[in-house]
């Protein structure tokens, strides 16, 4: 008989407890705050701002500052920063808290070669004694919890994340993330969960897996099994934020919560788009909108023709109208489309 996991003792990090062990992963492009809020409001447990260097938050750069908006509706939410200069991440995650984070991830992941050129991401985790002192004065330097997003190592002969994640217990890092890939894997083959599994038996604090999370059944096995405290979904979501609701349940008790009707799908991301558009202005937000029109469109019938007029959206009318006729078109035989993401994300 498998234990419902609401009778486990509550998951931490630091002092935020969770309500739920599903978190939502930074990623450039797509964790803005109207986003962050619909993941929120499907139950994950804590969700983070997209990708931003710290030395652009220290110097206070009108853009950089802007993702760092944590409406009441995202609570509890934090700030993902990348770098590598002790001081200059330190003081980029006082201002992270100052604006409303309620803790601070710090990317150690990013394999991308504009990111590791510089020294960050996946290129400062290859020094272990480096980043816990990166991310040591981050902790001295506030008192919300700050974790950190790794991968498993730079490549399959410099595995390591175990070793890493004890430095950074050591240094007052509340939670890890590791993502079951090296930098060199970039995003191909399937993520190694054997290898997070490591990770967890090698810390006292929480260990979220990424990578392939797609099986909300596998990862509730994960975590009962003790693989995992949790776990952190990106590209699985993609196309298909409903999945979060899925996973949600599934982990907290079992329960399988039935896919959405496709007319059902149709009308989430108008609810998404509206939000956009209540965010950032109709002119701009149709324009973000336009890759989460694209993704759940592309499964109907008659996908090729209704895409064609995803570029030409440019008035809330032309949105409408263009869902409209998706939902009336119908599900296609192929099903629902899964698109892939592999930038800013670690």
């Amino acid at each position: 008989m498998s234990l419902a996991l609401s009778r486990t003792p509550a998951l931490r990090v630091g002092a935020l407890e969770l309500d739920s062990p599903v978190l939502l992963a930074p990623m450039v492009g797509i964790t803005d705050a109207p986003t962050r809020a619909l993941v929120r409001s499907l139950g994950a447990g804590l969700v983070t701002t997209e990708m931003v260097a710290a030395e652009a938050v220290a110097r206070r750069v009108p853009a950089a500052l802007a993702l760092l908006d944590f409406p009441p509706d995202t609570e509890p939410a934090g700030a993902q920063l990348v770098g590598c200069d002790a001081a200059v991440m330190a003081e980029a995650t006082q201002i992270c808290v100052e604006r409303g984070a309620r803790f601070v991830d710090v990317n150690l992941g990013c394999p991308v070669a504009k990111v590791v050129n510089r020294g960050s991401g996946a290129a400062l985790a290859r020094d272990i004694a480096a980043t816990a002192s990166v991310l040591g004065a981050m902790v001295r330097a506030v008192r919300v919890p700050v974790t950190a997003k790794m991968r498993l190592g730079w490549d399959h002969s410099t595995i390591n994340a175990p070793e890493l994640a004890r430095a950074l217990q050591e240094a007052g890092v509340s939670a890890v993330t590791v993502h079951g890939r090296t930098r060199c894997q970039k995003y191909q083959g399937r993520a190694d969960w054997s290898e997070i599994a490591r990770v967890k038996e090698a810390v006292d604090i929480p260990v979220f897996g990424s990578g392939d999370v797609d099986d909300a059944r596998l990862v509730r096995r994960r975590i009962l099994a003790g693989m995992i405290d949790g776990v952190v979904i990106a590209r699985g979501m993609l196309g298909n934020l409903w999945f979060v609701r899925q996973l949600v349940e599934m982990v907290r008790s079992g329960t399988t919560v039935p896919d959405l009707a496709f007319a059902d799908r149709i009308e989430m991301t108008r609810t998404h788009l509206d939000s956009l558009c209540r965010y950032y202005g109709e002119d701009r937000a149709l324009r973000i909108g336009r890759k989460y029109v694209a993704w759940t469109i592309k499964g109907c019938n008659g996908a090729a023709r209704l895409r064609a007029r995803v570029q030409d959206l440019d008035t809330r009318e032309r949105l409408d109208a263009l869902l409209d006729d998706a939902k009336a078109a119908g599900l296609g035989p192929s099903g629902w489309f899964k698109p892939l993401f592999t930038s800013g994300e670690g």
